[in-house]
């Protein structure tokens, strides 16, 4: 097996992982409740955090804090037609040091069937010093389904507190609609033999984060509209907006703190989930919330 692969199966390949969550949602008497809530090793699912408008939410949690060096890690979400969840990680996904250069992985296997909504909230990965971690995040879409998938990369984290001390870092988002690929997104950074302040890299920056919105109305009035609403927005961090060749568009911000990022990344997302969704406002109550509203 190539080390970048997992083996992916039913419950019984399960213990070939470190950490395994399986969450599924079913809709019943037109609510969306969870089916299945399956954790072992050491990730764990929170229990299920009110909402305003009943919408289930749960935080995703790695129990060491991170993952060290050769843990494999697997997620499973599927959300059934006509069904609306929420999920986040608790925290950033720190990855601690390789010394002996073997790979940190984890998979997440995603599916949103059709009318369905999924809101996948995963803060951005911390590498420590020499970490070496591949990250495979696979979402297959139903026609009518809607998806929110945050995501980034920081400069990480040192003993000397001097950035880009990691080694290999890949992190790889592979959506389709059907048989149809919408998005094949693979950032793969190694600061050991690449200039990570030069252009096309992080370019001065510390933080570079992202969001994927998957809507088959995504046009381009739809990126004006939000191209409009986010320049009027102050922030030190750049940002630009693509939309995809077919339902969709992507945000990327980078910034020198996370911190700013997180802000406009939230005041974006605020705006498509209430003024284009209709949704009602969501509070992740997560620990800097007060802080940032996020």
């Amino acid at each position: 097996m190539d080390q970048e692969e997992l083996p992916v199966g039913g419950p019984g390949s399960m213990s070939m992982y470190d950490g395994t969550i399986k969450l599924s949602f079913v809709s019943r008497n037109g609510r969306t409740v969870a089916k299945d809530t399956y954790r072992s090793g050491n990730s764990r699912i929170s229990s299920s955090i009110p909402t305003n408008d009943g919408t289930p939410y749960y935080f995703l949690i790695a129990t060491g804090g991170g993952y060290t060096e050769g843990e494999s890690y697997l997620q499973e979400i599927e959300l059934e037609k006509d069904t609306h969840a929420v999920l986040t990680t608790q925290t950033p996904n720190y990855v601690y040091k390789s010394e002996n250069m073997k790979l940190t992985r984890q998979k997440a296997k995603v599916d949103v069937a059709k009318n369905a909504c999924l809101e996948f909230y995963i803060d951005e990965t911390i590498p420590y010093k020499n970490a070496y971690y591949r990250q495979n995040t696979e979402i297959s879409m139903g026609h009518g389904a809607k998806l929110i998938l945050t995501d980034g990369l920081t400069s990480g984290w040192s003993p000397d507190e001097l950035p880009f001390q990691y080694r290999q870092i890949g992190l790889k988002t592979t959506i389709r609609m059907g048989s149809e690929l919408l998005l094949n997104d693979f950032l793969l950074v190694d600061p050991t033999s690449e200039p990570m302040y030069e252009f096309g890299y992080f370019e001065g920056k510390t933080n570079f984060n992202s969001v994927v919105i998957i809507d088959e109305d995504a046009d381009e009035k739809m990126v004006d509209e939000l191209r409009k609403y986010l320049n009027a927005y102050r922030t030190n961090s750049a940002w630009g907006i693509t939309l995809l060749e077919k339902s969709g568009l992507v945000l990327r911000v980078m910034g020198e703190s996370a911190h700013a990022n997180h802000k406009l990344m939230w005041h974006f997302i605020e705006y498509y989930r209430k003024e284009i969704l209709g949704f009602e406002a969501l509070d992740l109550r997560k620990s800097e919330h007060l802080e940032l509203g996020w």
